[in-house]
């Protein structure tokens, strides 16, 4: 686990916008963005291939779902402990409600709609890929402050 000092969402936003504008989709550059603000190993990225582009249909946005597996970092179990099931949960609705009161909705279809053009829809998708990596990442940093026991930062 890296140090308390190194976490930044900052940081995470802008690593996540270099991922995502070289090729990755905007699932897998959230997760590897806040993944490696906590983490020195590699991130098993290739588990969120399937969920860019809203799941492959245009469904739940891929920033969304990046941001949530991210948080499992932090208040993810490793035994069936269901204290720390309503704390995910909780986590992944704070995180899902702020991305909604932020963007008006959590359906990449919506969150797209009207956007023909390629790069004006990178370019928008880019702002929910740092915004959600940001969070993410924030709200990661104040679990491990706050004492998380998760074995998985």
């Amino acid at each position: 686990m890296r140090s308390s000092q190194n976490h930044s969402a900052g940081q995470a936003a802008t690593h996540a916008d270099e991922l995502f504008n070289s090729g990755w989709n905007c699932a897998e550059s959230v997760f590897q963005a806040v993944y490696k603000q906590f983490r020195q190993d590699q991130p098993p990225v290739y588990l969120l291939t399937t969920l860019g582009g809203g799941m492959g249909c245009k469904r739940t946005c891929g920033a969304v779902t990046g941001g949530v597996i991210a948080l499992g970092l932090g208040y993810g179990r490793t035994s069936p402990d269901e204290a720390a099931k309503k704390s995910a949960r909780a986590a992944a609705h704070n995180f899902c409600q702020a991305f909604r009161e932020e963007f008006h909705s959590l359906d990449c279809w919506e969150l797209i709609e009207g956007l023909e053009d390629e790069r004006q829809r990178k370019a928008v998708c880019t702002r929910y890929v740092r915004w959600a990596a940001s969070r993410a990442a924030e709200m990661l940093r104040k679990s491990v402050e706050a004492g998380a026991r998760s074995p998985l930062v």
